[in-house]
C-alpha cells in the first residue's frame, strides 16, 4: 500500500496550467515606420536586439528576421514576441504586410506575437495571431 501513495498522489495532482505569456520575458522590437524615420534617426523596419549576439540592427523585411527568430531561446519563444509601434496609420501598405509575414511566421512556429502602440503601453498589449 505504500508504494502505491506515491503513484496516487501524481494522479490525484492537478494537471500543469501553462503560464500566460510574459511581456518581460519575451523578445521587443520596435517597429519603426518609414514616416518616421526622418525624424526619429531611426532606420525604418523592425529594430530588435539580438538576444544571443546582443547586437541591436533594424530589418526592413520581415523574412530577415527570420535567423534571429529561429534561434531564439526556448523561454523567449514561450513568452512571444512584443511589438511597440508607432501611430497606426503611419505605417504604408508594404509595412503592414511586413508585419503580417512576421505574424504568420511565427503563428506556424508556435510563438505568441502582441502589438502595442507606444502611447498605450504597458496596458494596451493586445494578441494578434494565433501561434
Amino acid at each position: 500500500m505504500l508504494l502505491l501513495l506515491p503513484f496516487l498522489a501524481v494522479l490525484l495532482l492537478p494537471p500543469q496550467v501553462k503560464q500566460a505569456p510574459v511581456e518581460a520575458k519575451g523578445l521587443h522590437i520596435l517597429w519603426v515606420p518609414s514616416a518616421m524615420a526622418g525624424l526619429s534617426k531611426e532606420a525604418p523596419g523592425f529594430k530588435v536586439q539580438d538576444p544571443l549576439t546582443q547586437i541591436e540592427k533594424t530589418f526592413s523585411r520581415a523574412e530577415d528576421l527570420n535567423p534571429i527568430l529561429r534561434t531564439l531561446p526556448s523561454q523567449m519563444k514561450e513568452n512571444g514576441i512584443w511589438i511597440s509601434t508607432s501611430n497606426s496609420f503611419l505605417y504604408v501598405a508594404d509595412e503592414k504586410l511586413q508585419l503580417k509575414a512576421l505574424v504568420e511566421w511565427a503563428g506556424t512556429s508556435g510563438i505568441h506575437v502582441f502589438l502595442c502602440e507606444l502611447a498605450e503601453q504597458p496596458e494596451g498589449w493586445k494578441q494578434i495571431g494565433k501561434p
